[in-house]
């Protein structure tokens, strides 16, 4: 596969400077090649570009007024290389037509183009739309309607009454509107029990990770909103809602009822409790824990980073001795408060 620089800034934007080249592959500086177009989105490793052997490069104009091979500016050059990068390396896609080893409820619909693999079962009741890609060995329950363009790879499992929207990418493992976990207790503090039926909603252009979780509501639909990527190995609990564009990075949990706002930023291993309102534009670090509300967008964070064990110690000593230590600092500021009274007297 080849491109030359004017077809790349014809289908992305930017503006061409140089030589208009054919290029084969895209690659960053320390793998590119003769040949090949490579991307600097950050001027702090600029000096890797005095080894790089890349034909081509992508890069902000400030960036690349001392760069002498054909360049095209952007404003953006990380996000001008996701574009690049994924016009030479599609999505593997499959043949379409339903392989014979496929079972499709006759009460279900498939659209015109999609291709549905081997081993395949799909429920009653089911709508998947044109050009949808679903890989061997997905099962699919029943009321589900998936839409136009949809991948599902091998292994994943959808629940009955979900609903996916357009463009979505679902990754092996993932299961989508399995039970909640909700129980009662009866008096012998036993649980039972309570049917989840509220299904989950998947909006447009949505990404889930391998091994990904995300449990149905109780009475009303899980949803997972626009554009959102969840990354692998992520529990999403029943009522829980993902606003728009908000990325969730592997091993974070998230309880029951929780909302999340649009553009948040969740690191991994998050843990966030039950009933937790997230507003827009929040960003939590990685292995917090997040147990009330935040109201104002920014940076937050919790936990201990990793230190020498000797240090982590002798930390750990005196956090287990704050009460003590307020204590004594509680009575030492009684006794000065004592004291600067008798002076004033």
């Amino acid at each position: 596969m080849q491109f030359k620089l004017s077809e790349l800034v014809a289908k992305f934007g930017g503006t061409l400077v140089g030589n208009d080249i054919t290029v084969s592959k895209i690659a960053p500086t320390n793998l590119a090649k003769d040949g090949h177009i490579t991307f600097l989105s950050d001027s702090k490793f600029k000096k890797a570009l005095n080894e790089c052997t890349a034909s081509a490069i992508i890069i902000k104009e400030e960036d690349g007024i001392d760069i002498n091979i054909p360049k095209i500016i952007t404003d953006n050059p990380y996000f001008y290389f996701s574009q690049v990068s994924n016009l030479f390396n599609p999505r593997r896609k499959l043949m379409s037509g339903i392989a014979k080893s496929a079972y499709i409820d006759e009460s279900s619909s498939v659209g015109e183009g999609a291709a549905i693999s081997h081993n395949v079962v799909i429920g009653a009741n089911v709508k998947i739309s044109k050009n949808s890609q679903i890989f061997p060995n997905v099962v699919i329950g029943d009321n589900v309607t998936i839409g136009d363009n949809i991948i599902i790879y091998p292994n994943t499992t959808i629940y009955d009454n979900v609903t996916i929207g357009d463009n979505c990418v679902l990754h092996s493992g993932s299961v989508i509107g399995s039970d909640g976990f909700g129980n009662a207790k009866d008096s012998k503090l036993q649980y039972h029990r309570i049917p989840q039926i509220g299904g989950v909603i998947i909006g447009n252009n949505v990404e889930i990770g391998s091994n990904t979780t995300i449990d149905c509501g109780t009475f009303e639909a899980t949803i997972i909103e626009d554009g959102a990527r969840i990354d692998n190995l992520v529990q999403i609990a029943h009522n829980v809602k993902i606003g728009a564009h908000t990325g969730i990075a592997a091993t974070a949990g998230i309880a029951g009822t929780t909302k999340i706002g649009k553009y948040c930023m969740i690191a991994g291993n998050v843990g966030i409790a039950d009933h937790i309102e997230i507003c827009d534009h929040t960003v939590i670090g990685g292995g917090s824990n997040v147990g009330k509300n935040i109201t104002k967008p920014g940076l937050y964070s919790s936990g201990m980073v990793a230190m020498d064990y000797k240090e982590w110690a002798k930390t750990f000593i005196h956090i287990r001795n704050l009460d003590k230590t307020a204590t004594k600092i509680k009575d030492i500021q009684n006794k000065l408060n004592e004291l600067e009274g008798k002076i004033n007297d």
